[in-house]
């Protein structure tokens, strides 16, 4: 479902919480329930002590209106007391008067006639569990009912001794709780997002999971239940947002894990399991089995996994989503725009751009699994940067161009780490890291920045090509007007990426979560260039015509430029035919 979120975070909140037409509130949830369990309830009337508890009450879908039969509560009496309900903000006010249809005897001479009187209750919203006292999935959970001033109960009844005398007594009603509102959403899905087609890190990482509810979350949300059956492997309950039926969580992993483990989710009755692990991690260079070759009139500029890709059209300045089987999507279309320009996207398959149309531009992410749906999140007034596997955004807002902001549930807070940084390419993963390139008084630097403070990364003149979601940042420096790259790792250490025999200086340009890297060399001419793949140990480097399909080396084919490698290790490349023009290739391995 598509998030909208206007360009201020306190404005985004206000509008929460100050337009009722859009947003339930609790009240609304015990409006469209149905039934409402009594938990517990307790009355003094004539000397007696009465108790009960436990009980559900029936109510229809969209009313407040109550009829409950009197035997429901085990009292030998045809009565049904008709509870006509109203609210006024987050008080719900029962008014009622039943005469019974014979009298109900208490004892001691004593028989009631007539039940009337008022009930007030404060709606609150219930966080957490459901009912503790609800086993089935159905039963409503969402808001508790509480007895407030202004409730006044009376009953009317006679005393028989020889003569009938009538009274009239208050009700001292000592306690009243109940639950009502909507039933806790089931968990209709669980599933990682993100490739765990990668090498295990020395350092914790993360993956990206996603839970989805059968229906939308009510009011306040709907909290899922999450656990992991290996302790070390580190999951939170997630709360999935009011009127939403989808959420996202971050799974931990430690250093050196590989798995695999079993994480389970609960809401609503509904238990869904699911294992996690990482892939056979391949360190060593593979040959490629099968490639698809892309029209010459599109011009490519991400690649996913899985094969889809984004890409422009010649001669449109508007991105399209490409499919594995090359099913087009024009995404200003998709979004109803005049032009989209997307920025980045993860490994969870998200697009990050911004969308620009006749009423202004907009920040969005969109799940290129999902295109025909449109966005699932939307920046009023704010331009895309960068966004990681987790699906968060980084933008900037078109009045304050100079501030970074992260889009949470509640709107984009501004990053004071990455003040005056919104002008440059930034790159973004899993654990809350930036990679990008900074002036200094040495000149340019590739840095890392985590917090405030950015850690330069090599002491050359350098740029920051990528980051992934393990903390590596791949970059390339300038050494005496040569081009060299170089593999930054979380234990603080660069190495430099050997380069392809034959060759003198090399431009990195691609980086996978298990530290494949994809660039171009060039010769000392500096003319001749060849595209390349270093592994991950960053000891070995071929150069892609040496790893290619038979089939396309017979053809004549010369991979001249790496453009992108993702997790399962499908690379991008330009290339040249026999007949010296320029294609487009995905290498499958």
């Amino acid at each position: 479902m598509k998030r909208c979120l206007n360009g201020l975070g306190l404005v985004a909140l206000l509008g929460l919480l100050l337009a009722p037409a859009a947003h339930a509130d609790v009240v609304d949830d015990v409006w469209r329930g149905t039934n409402m369990r009594l938990n517990a309830a307790r009355i003094r009337v004539r000397g007696n002590d009465y108790a009960t508890g436990y009980w559900l009450l029936r109510k229809s879908a969209n009313t407040l209106n109550l009829h409950v039969p009197a035997r429901d509560f085990g009292i030998n009496s045809n009565l049904t007391l008709n509870m006509y309900g109203s609210r006024s903000g987050n008080v719900i006010t029962w008014t009622f008067d039943d005469t019974l249809p014979q009298p109900y005897y208490l004892g001691d001479a004593n028989s009631v006639t007539r039940v009337r009187g008022t009930l007030k209750a404060f709606a609150r919203q219930v966080r957490g569990a459901d009912d503790p006292y609800c086993e089935r999935a159905a039963c409503p959970h969402n808001v508790e009912l509480v007895l407030t001033s202004g409730s006044q109960v009376w009953i009317d009844g006679y005393t028989d001794i020889v003569f009938k005398f009538n009274w009239t007594e208050a009700v001292d009603m000592r306690q009243f709780i109940a639950y009502a509102g909507v039933p806790r959403p089931r968990l209709a899905s669980m599933r990682v997002l993100t490739s765990t087609n990668r090498c295990p890190s020395a350092d914790a990482t993360e993956l990206s999971g996603e839970v989805t509810l059968s229906t939308p979350a009510p009011t306040g949300g709907t909290l899922v239940e999450l656990l992991s059956v290996d302790s070390t492997v580190g999951v939170m309950n997630v709360r999935v947002p009011e009127a939403q039926r989808v959420a996202r969580f971050p799974i931990r992993l430690p250093g050196g894990w590989s798995g695999p483990t079993v994480i389970q989710a609960s809401s609503g009755g509904a238990v869904q399991t699911l294992k996690v692990g990482l892939m056979k991690c391949i360190v060593n260079p593979v040959r490629f089995t099968s490639w698809r070759l892309l029209p010459l009139t599109v011009i490519p500029r991400f690649i996913l996994n899985g094969g889809a890709m984004v890409a422009r059209q010649e001669g449109q300045e508007s991105d399209t989503l490409f499919t594995s089987k090359m099913d087009a999507y024009q995404l200003n279309e998709v979004l109803a725009a005049e032009r989209v320009d997307v920025k980045a996207i993860n490994s969870g398959g998200d697009l990050f751009g911004t969308a620009y149309g006749p009423k202004g531009k907009g920040a969005f992410r969109l799940k290129s699994s999902a295109v025909k749906s449109g966005a699932e999140q939307w920046v009023e007034g704010f331009e895309a940067l960068a966004g990681n596997a987790h699906g968060v955004p980084l933008v900037r807002w078109l009045d304050d161009p100079d501030h970074v902001y992260l889009v949470d549930e509640v709107g984009p807070l501004e990053q004071e780490g990455l003040k005056g940084l919104a002008k440059g390419v930034l790159r973004f993963n899993a654990l809350g890291e930036v990679a990008t390139t900074l002036e200094t008084s040495k000149g340019a630097r590739a840095v890392r920045i985590l917090g405030k403070e950015p850690k330069v990364l090599v002491e050359q003149e350098s740029e920051a090509i990528a980051l992934n979601d393990v903390g590596m940042v791949l970059g390339t420096a300038r050494i005496e007007k040569l081009l060299r790259p170089f593999l930054w790792t979380p234990k603080g250490d660069s190495r430099w990426l050997p380069l392809p025999e034959g060759f003198v200086s090399a431009q990195a340009v691609g980086l996978n979560d298990s530290g494949w890297v994809v660039g171009t060399a060039t010769a000392s001419d500096g003319k001749t260039q060849a595209a390349f793949i270093t592994s991950p140990d960053g000891k070995t480097t071929v150069l892609l015509d040496k790893l290619a399909p038979e089939a396309l080396t017979k053809a004549g084919y010369r991979f001249v430029e790496a453009l992108a490698i993702t997790n399962d290790l499908q690379v991008l490349a330009r290339a040249v035919d026999a007949q010296g023009q320029r294609v487009h290739v995905v290498l499958v391995p």
